[in-house]
């Protein structure tokens, strides 16, 4: 007996469920109100289409097998979060060996294989290189025919971009490239890479000429013209690049690319000299992005990785710098030069935390489901939040199932609610009609769910509630 508390025993130590995570009573409920917070699940990576990480499949050329050349057959890479998107940066030269004559097969072949796996695809077609030995990125009888052209340090050669033959060649060479791959569904983005050093959009280590914004838009036209149903983007120093030639023609720059739709990439952040003479974020033109995240979906591009590390690490803030790009920017995708394994290793959970949050992130906080009627009139709603840090550009549908107690789907409703004119941050509620005309009288589940076409989107629910496609929201009585 313990003399300093006689009236001590021994705990029995039930079950603790004030610890756990439950529901919350809410007078709401009784009109049909669901709290669907305690539901939510912001921790599991939902591999969502049009939106996460991409990975430089084709860098710098096909000629070069850098970055790729460590993936193993049969490795897809799905341990990578959020990861289902490639980059095809190509060479004009890769494709088009001799006059006329097109062979997209490489470009094809890893579409295929890497497609069934679930991926999509951006491409962007370069016109001048600095790597991988003397063949130009242009092909070479462009020159030979007498375009004008440049030597770049003895080694590289540069066409002149403005050149009315070039330009003649490059025209027929899109039209081609039009033609393949405008109507692609795994297309998600094609990048207007045909003017400047590696299709960035500037002529450093070019041979550094500001060329007119006129024979800019050229370029920006002909991406436009050869796909009219893809998003196009453009690269960031097609606008600050030109800061040298003064504020009105980086002005001129962002109108065009507004007016005419496009979004906006920017290549290699994090790098030394913008990390310097730039923000925080290291962006040159975040307020670009921002406007035209209006238009298109906006792409980041980090530096080379072996690059970052561990020369630059400083400026690399153990990947805060990259958070606070991707935010600012609004960015959908974002990606980078380098092995995957490597980048899992030292920033495994940087690519977790970004990406769900990159682009569209869908949550659904609660809903109103009364006791429903066998009619065309039924009404309920659904409060979604996108904390995403852009909005999607797909149409994105809400629509409900009705399950039999038995589990069996009975009906499918499509509401005409779109969830895509979320912006970053913003919470809706959504008011729809369920039309449940010739449904027997009884008891069934209601089920939510977001389609883009008959595409799932996913959802930041438990799997607890999902039911395949949809999640189960409420039980409800349907009277006749």
């Amino acid at each position: 007996m313990n003399v300093n508390y006689p009236n001590l025993t021994v705990s029995s130590r039930p079950e603790e469920p004030q610890t756990l995570c439950g529901w919350f009573d809410d007078p709401r409920r009784i009109n049909g109100f669901t709290d669907l917070r305690p539901f939510a699940d912001d921790k599991t990576v939902i591999r969502n289409p049009h939106k996460g990480w991409f990975w430089h499949f084709i860098d710098n050329g096909f000629r070069g097998r850098r970055y790729r050349d460590r993936v193993r057959p049969g490795d897809y890479l799905e341990n990578f979060p959020g990861l289902n998107h490639l980059y095809l940066r190509f060479d004009w030269s890769d494709v088009e060996k001799a006059e006329g004559i097109y062979d997209f097969g490489f470009l094809d072949a890893i579409m295929d294989e890497w497609g069934a796996r679930g991926y999509s695809f951006s491409l962007r077609a370069c016109c001048f290189e600095t790597d991988y030995g003397l063949e130009p990125a242009t092909p070479s009888y462009v020159f030979e025919k007498g375009a004008k052209c440049y030597n770049v340090g003895g080694r590289f050669i540069q066409p002149d971009y403005g050149d009315p033959y070039f330009l003649e060649r490059l025209e027929a060479f899109m039209a081609a490239f039009g033609s393949k791959y405008n109507n692609d569904p795994r297309i998600d983005i094609v990048d207007v890479g045909t003017y400047g050093t590696w299709g960035e959009g500037h002529t450093v280590e070019g041979e550094g000429h500001i060329y007119p914004v006129e024979t800019v838009k050229k370029h920006i036209d002909l991406h436009l013209k050869y796909f009219p149903d893809k998003y196009v983007l453009m690269n960031d120093d097609h606008i600050a690049g030109r800061i040298a030639r003064g504020d009105a023609e980086c002005q001129e720059m962002l109108d065009y690319a507004y007016e005419r739709g496009l979004g906006l990439q920017d290549d290699s952040i994090c790098c030394d000299y913008y990390s310097v003479v730039n923000g925080y974020d290291t962006m040159r033109a975040t307020a670009c992005f921002q406007k035209l995240a209006e238009n298109a979906p906006n792409c980041i591009e980090l530096a080379h990785y072996g690059y970052i590390h561990p020369d630059f690490e400083h400026f690399y803030r153990n990947g805060l710098t990259i958070v606070e790009c991707l935010k600012n920017s609004r960015a959908t995708f974002a990606g980078f030069h380098g092995y995957p394994d490597v980048f899992l290793e030292s920033d495994k959970w940087l690519a977790e935390y970004c990406a769900n949050r990159l682009g569209y992130w869908y949550f659904c906080d609660s809903a109103v489901i009364p006791e429903l009627t066998a009619t065309s009139h039924n009404h309920v709603s659904a409060t979604f939040t996108n904390r995403g840090w852009s909005k999607a550009y797909y149409s994105h549908e809400i629509c409900f199932a009705i399950a039999g107690e038995g589990g069996d789907i009975i009906r499918t409703v499509r509401t005409g609610a779109r969830v895509d004119q979320l912006h970053s941050e913003e919470t809706r509620v959504f008011d729809m009609n369920l039309d449940l005309r010739d449904l027997p009288a009884g008891k069934y589940r209601i089920l939510i769910g977001v389609f883009e076409g008959g595409k799932r989107i996913g959802l930041a629910l438990k799997d607890d509630i999902r039911e395949g496609d949809y999640y189960c929201i409420a039980a409800r009585n349907v009277l006749s």
